[in-house]
């Protein structure tokens, strides 16, 4: 009888009970998809770079006065003059660092000219540039001296390197039956032999898909271009110090320089991901909006149907209705719309990502995910009619007799 006399009060309710549950379908539609980018966007600020992040430091130093022809001297002078700083690890030149941009990217394949191949960001580093960056090596070894190339600017590419240093998750694209160390693979038609596998190490930029986003290799090269990216690993607790101390040295050795955009790589980290976390924040303040919209919507019909029934509610206590049962009925009348609203929200919700999945290339949201959300809601829903339903059963008898 309860279900029956619900289903009746509706259908002389329909517009306002048709606006809460389109409310709760679009709710969940926009929320349910707002907290999971959110989500993946913090997921994505979580992920490790591979390399010691603590310790590092950057700054790009750019040669000045046309004297190109000695910047290889120069780069050997600056850089040992900073491996012989206190608090000093190692330190070498590139032209690029994981999530500061720079560097070389490329396609890996196992055959000459073979398309598509696996793609993968190119990093060139000395043989001090594994244990610069703090790169944790498992199969194989690093380079020494030997394998070092001269950088021939612009009649020069990566793409030449004749030995590389790859990440386990590229050795793991190239050869999925294991054993990568010593094989030959190619960029392009050039040929190239891993002689190093290394634990991780990210790309260069932020952005990226999952799967290919700790795809690196490091070539054997010196750096020697009139602006480089000079990065300094530092002992636990020396990073400032060694940042300051090394500009300070720099321009000891030779004024004719300019040395710019100077960071800790844990700020290189915050810079980069700073989009991420303005994304992930604007979408959950939205969804906490709409919730709180949806809530006190919610919250505000029922006060409004109670106002209404309160002659009726008054003669079901007269007839001896107990607080309870004036509770259940308005909780299961909040129970019809809101689950009525998050079916219609489920379809929505799913809708919504399918576009999103093909517009902007985003994984797609999974169904647990809006389960989850539809129980939320529901919750939601209960609880924001719990004020109004006990305001209802507080409505004594005598106020029954008073209407008659």
């Amino acid at each position: 009888m309860e279900v029956v006399s619900i289903i009746s009060a509706l259908r002389r309710s329909k517009v306002a009970a048709l606006l809460i549950s389109l409310q709760v379908a679009v709710t969940l539609a926009v929320v349910s998809n707002a907290l999971y980018i959110a989500l993946q966007q913090i997921e994505h600020m979580s992920r490790p770079s591979g390399i010691d992040e603590e310790g590092i430091v950057s700054f790009e130093n750019i040669w000045t006065g046309g004297m190109d022809t000695e910047i290889k001297a120069r780069l050997q002078t600056d850089l040992a003059a900073l491996r012989s700083l206190p608090g000093v690890r190692d330190a070498y030149a590139t032209d690029g660092l994981p999530l500061r941009g720079g560097g070389y990217s490329s396609a890996f394949s196992r055959r000459p000219g073979e398309r598509p191949g696996v793609p993968s960001a190119l990093y060139p580093v000395d043989e001090h540039g594994l244990r610069t960056l703090g790169l944790r090596l498992i199969e194989g070894r690093g380079f020494n001296s030997g394998d070092i190339l001269d950088w021939n600017g612009e009649q020069d590419s990566p793409d030449h390197a004749p030995v590389a240093v790859v990440t386990r998750a590229l050795a793991a694209s190239l050869f999925p039956e294991g054993a990568a160390l010593g094989k030959v693979a190619y960029i392009d038609k050039n040929p190239v032999t891993i002689i190093g596998v290394v634990e991780r190490m990210q790309a260069q930029a932020a952005y990226g898909h999952d799967e290919s986003i700790e795809n690196a290799a490091l070539v054997p090269y010196l750096w020697t271009e009139p602006s480089s990216l000079y990065v300094i690993r530092a002992f636990p607790g020396q990073r400032d110090a060694v940042l300051q101390a090394a500009q300070r040295k720099l321009f000891q050795i030779s004024r004719t320089r300019a040395i710019t955009r100077q960071q800790s790589f844990v700020e290189t980290r915050a810079e980069a991901y700073r989009p991420f976390r303005a994304t992930a924040l604007i979408l959950s303040c939205v969804s906490a909006v709409l919730l709180l919209i949806t809530g006190l919507g919610v919250v505000g019909l029922t006060s409004f149907w109670v106002a209404q029934r309160r002659r009726h509610i008054g003669i079901r206590r007269a007839l001896g209705a107990r607080r309870i049962d004036i509770l259940r009925y308005f909780h299961t009348e909040n129970l019809f719309l809101v689950g009525a609203g998050a079916a219609v929200g489920f379809v929505l919700t799913m809708g919504a990502n399918a576009f999103i999945v093909r517009q902007f290339e985003m994984s797609r949201l999974p169904v647990s995910f809006v389960v989850a959300g539809v129980v939320i809601v529901l919750c939601l829903g209960q609880l924001s009619v719990l004020w109004p339903a006990l305001r209802a059963a507080g409505v004594s008898p005598a106020t029954a007799a008073r209407a008659l």
